[in-house]
């Protein structure tokens, strides 16, 4: 415990000179560096919109230096578009993500509208059945657009199980399902290189689903 003998008694008369590096250090002491807090949703609080996770990027050569393994933080948030009917969209192709390049990438999902889905941990209130991602390539052959008219002909392949199960679809038939869907572009990573962040927020969408119930959506499952 401290005592008024610890502390050093003020010479006046005298100049106290202080430096940048004892001033931070005073500053710290009084207030330490708030350090950033992480963001990692749990599903029933609905559909995840904001994200900012720890992650671990791994070492590197750039410019002849050797970087090494660092945490940093990944901020992430998704604004979801206004979910629409796969009847709807299949029937009016000007609901679907445009051409331009900004709305090339990100991530979708497919859920029943009526109908809370049984967890391994919980009920999913939102009804996700699936959720994944477009325009990660470097090539852009799977841009949103294909994807999610891709979803409203059932030809994706989060499909399969409900073309061939009379079961799977009496329990979603098609009225009961739609999609949304929430642009990324890219983002900056820790190699200070531009990189999808549609990767990323599959990945965020995803484990903490499965951090939330316990396994991954239903139709995300593989056998």
């Amino acid at each position: 415990m401290g005592t008024e003998k610890d502390d050093e008694e003020i010479r006046y008369g005298v100049w106290n000179e202080y430096n940048a590096k004892d001033a931070l250090a005073e500053a710290n002491e009084v207030k330490a560096p708030r350090q950033p807090k992480e963001i990692w949703p749990h599903w029933r609080d609905g559909v995840p919109t904001k994200f900012h996770r720890r992650v671990l990027g791994e070492a590197f050569f750039k410019n002849d230096n050797f970087h090494r393994e660092v945490h940093y933080f990944i901020p992430l948030e998704l604004t979801w578009n206004i979910s629409q009917p796969l009847s709807a969209l299949d029937q009016n192709r000007y609901l679907l993500p445009g051409t331009d390049t900004s709305e090339w990438s990100g991530v979708y999902r497919i859920f029943c509208t009526n109908a809370a889905i049984d967890r391994c941990c919980g009920k999913d209130e939102t009804g996700t059945l699936y959720t994944g991602m477009a325009g990660a390539g470097k090539k852009k052959w799977s841009i949103l657009r294909d994807r999610i008219k891709a979803i409203a002909n059932r030809k994706h392949q989060a499909f399969n199980l409900w073309h061939v199960s009379d079961i799977v679809r009496r329990k979603f038939p098609l009225d009961s399902l739609a999609v949304e869907w929430a642009f990324t572009g890219d983002r900056t990573d820790h190699k200070d290189e531009q990189v999808p962040a549609a990767i990323i927020a599959e990945g965020f969408l995803l484990s903490s689903y499965n951090d939330s119930y316990g396994e991954y959506p239903p139709w995300n499952q593989r056998p």
